[in-house]
């Protein structure tokens, strides 16, 4: 086997789990939060169906200052507001949202590199 398979089936591995983990957190975690008057409309802009399950975990996964810094760019409301995220959350959902959203962007950045190392060469 050689080494791009190997970490190629890594990365699939990871693309699985980060599946699993994504229903996991839209059916735990998101569904109870739509149904939330007073989040529903600060879990940012839902471009296609499910987005708002992306906006969560990032905004759960990203530091305090990067989240500081999307809320005063002119494209803050695309972004979920982290603030009462964890006012309405458990540490067990920001655990799986965190675990989600970084398997979730390892994994697809790691079929991006694949991607280009195949084209490479």
């Amino acid at each position: 086997m050689s080494p791009s398979f190997d970490f190629g089936f890594m990365a699939f591995l990871l693309m699985f789990t980060a599946m699993i983990l994504y229903v996991l957190l839209g059916l735990v975690t998101v569904r109870r939060l739509r149904k939330n008057p007073e989040v529903k409309h600060l879990l940012g802009a839902s471009l296609i169906g499910g987005w708002d399950i992306l906006n969560v975990a990032g905004a759960l996964s990203r530091p305090k200052w990067f989240s500081e810094m999307m809320r005063s760019s002119p494209l803050g409301f695309m972004a979920a507001d982290e603030r009462v995220l964890y006012k309405h959350t458990n540490v067990v959902e920001r655990i799986l949202a965190r675990l989600f959203f970084w398997s979730w962007l390892v994994s697809g950045s790691s079929f991006i590199v694949l991607g280009l190392l195949d084209t490479l060469g």
